[in-house]
C-alpha cells in the first residue's frame, strides 16, 4: 500500500510526514507530497487554487503508482486536496484510490460564508495564525521568517477560501475515513459527518484528542488509527472474496 500524504497550509509534506514511516508497518509505503513553493520546491511558484494544485500533483502520483493499491491522506487544506485529487484520479484517469483519509477539514457539503482570511492585512493575518496554535510564537515574532512564510500561508488560505464544491454527483467509490480533533475550532466534530455524502463506499468517522494540529500532537495515535482503517479495508476485501468462493 502506497500512502500519499498532503500537508496543511504552509506545511512541507516531507517535514510533516517524515516520522510516519517509522510509526507504520513496513508494508505501508509513506509517500509525502511536496507542494510548490515550500520545502524542496521552494523555488517554484505558489498556487492559489485547488485545481492548480491538483493539476500539479496528478502527474507525480500517477508516475509513482504500480499495480498495487494506494491511499491518500491529507490534513486540513491537505484533506481538501486529497479529496479533489482522489476525484480526479478516479473519474478522469480511472485510477481510484483504495482509501481516502481526510483529517481536520469540514465537509464541503456544508453551507457557509466564504472564508476571506487571505485578504487580511499582515498584522491581522498574523494574529489569525496565532489563533490557530500551529505556528510557534517565536516564528510569528520573527519578521524575517514571516516575510518568507506569509506569502506561502496567504496562498494556501486563498486555496481553501476560494474553493467551492463542483460536480457534486462525482462521488468516490472507495472507503472514506475522516479524522477530527475533539477540541478543533476550525473543523469541529459536527462538521465532519457530512463527508459521508462524498463516497458510495464505507464511511468512518474517528475523533481524536487535541485541537486543529492533532496531526502533530497526537502523531502516534493518528498513525495507529490510519493503520487500523487500512487494515479494515483488507479484512473487508477478504470477506468479500470468501463470500464469492
Amino acid at each position: 500500500m502506497r500512502l500519499f500524504c498532503l500537508p496543511y497550509a504552509g506545511g512541507s509534506g516531507l517535514r510533516v510526514y517524515h516520522p510516519w514511516q517509522a510509526l507504520l508497518p513496513d508494508d505501508i509505503d509513506v509517500r509525502p507530497l511536496e507542494l510548490p513553493g515550500r520545502g524542496s520546491r521552494m523555488a517554484e511558484s505558489l498556487c492559489t487554487s485547488v485545481d492548480a494544485l491538483v493539476d500539479d500533483l496528478v502527474p507525480t502520483v500517477l508516475a509513482a503508482l504500480d499495480r498495487g493499491p494506494y491511499a491518500l491522506f491529507g490534513h486540513s487544506m491537505g484533506g481538501l486536496l486529497a479529496f479533489e485529487l482522489a476525484r480526479r484520479l478516479e473519474h478522469v484517469h480511472r485510477r481510484p484510490p483504495a482509501h481516502l483519509l481526510v483529517s481536520a477539514f469540514s465537509s464541503p457539503d456544508l453551507p457557509g460564508e466564504p472564508d476571506r482570511d487571505y485578504l487580511l492585512p499582515d498584522p491581522e493575518f498574523r494574529a489569525r495564525l496565532s489563533g490557530l496554535v500551529g505556528t510557534p510564537q517565536e516564528i510569528l515574532d520573527n519578521d524575517d521568517l514571516m516575510e518568507i512564510l506569509t506569502p506561502v500561508l496567504r496562498a494556501d488560505f486563498t486555496v481553501t477560501g476560494t474553493y467551492r464544491l463542483t460536480s457534486p454527483w462525482l462521488t468516490l467509490s472507495c472507503p472514506l475515513t475522516v479524522f477530527g480533533g475533539l477540541d478543533d475550532p476550525e473543523a469541529p466534530p459536527h462538521t465532519l459527518r457530512a463527508w459521508q455524502h462524498r463516497t458510495t463506499g464505507a464511511f468512518r468517522l474517528r475523533l481524536l484528542p487535541g485541537n486543529h494540529f492533532f496531526v502533530n500532537t497526537e502523531r502516534a495515535l493518528l498513525t495507529e488509527a490510519v493503520h487500523t482503517a487500512l487494515v479494515a479495508d483488507e479484512a473487508d476485501v477478504e470477506r468479500r472474496r470468501g463470500r464469492r468462493a
